[in-house]
């Protein structure tokens, strides 16, 4: 697995914000007011603390792409460091993903190799980086807290903007209640870096997760498709 899949597979955690493979029904737009959709994602944003969520992900539109889904498993502790795991269909691991606030770690244990990192958003923005690294730096960035009256804005129906970097918004379009159907992330020329379609919610709980994400790299042409299998809380400490 080359570190271009890696980054892919890195995407999975967007799954913890909120969580789609075809793309989402079109959905009557509606006139929530901006406050009320940020104070919306920002409790889904302080609900992703410790979930544990067991999934399959699948790899299209790369030299690497997957004839089959691989499980995979997604851990996101109080403090909000992230751990991803994607196995093979024999139940090996191969990729170990760890993001604790600025510094990741990389581990392809098949390969026996490991691989430390700085999330710097400006690779985020930089066309010449690799795709692998744009990925990793993404992953980091989709958790870190973002709905801010400070930083937000309503930008159309139904849509808040996000700035999250100098150069770079997040847009984020929500249902009718208040769940992420879409998520961009723009560079101010309007070029796209990230998209995330959201879809399959069960039942109509506002703080939901989602049964599925179509995650693209408008970049590369790659794209990951995850069907989200089952969603747990981690135990509380025992006193």
């Amino acid at each position: 697995m080359t570190r271009g899949t890696v980054a892919l597979c890195a995407l999975v955690a967007l799954v913890a914000g909120c969580i789609a493979p075809q793309a989402a029904r079109r959905r009557a737009l509606h006139a929530a007011p901006p406050s009320a959709i940020l104070a919306a994602l920002a409790r889904r944003e302080d609900a992703t603390r410790g979930l544990r969520l067991s999934m399959t992900v699948r790899l299209a539109g790369t030299d690497h792409a997957s004839p089959l889904p691989s499980p995979a498993y997604l851990a996101i502790d109080s403090t909000g460091a992230i751990r991803l795991q994607v196995l093979s269909a024999f139940g090996m691991t191969v990729l170990d993903l760890a993001i604790h606030g600025d510094s990741y770690t990389l581990d392809l244990p098949l390969r026996r190799q490991t691989t430390d990192g700085t999330i710097d958003l400006r690779t985020l923005t930089d066309p010449t980086v690799a795709v692998s690294d744009r990925m990793i730096v993404a992953l980091a960035l989709l958790f870190r807290p973002k709905a801010r009256a400070d930083a937000c804005s309503g930008a159309a129906p139904a849509t808040v903007a996000c700035k999250v970097g100098p150069t770079l918004v997040a847009r984020v379009t929500v249902d009718e209640r208040l769940r992420p159907l879409r998520e961009e992330y723009v560079r101010d020329d309007g070029s796209r870096l990230l998209v995330a379609t959201y879809d399959d919610y069960r039942g109509d709980d506002p703080n939901a997760s989602p049964g599925s994400l179509l995650i693209e790299d408008p970049a590369s042409g790659a794209s990951m498709a995850i069907r989200v299998q089952r969603v747990r809380r981690a135990a509380a400490p025992r006193s």
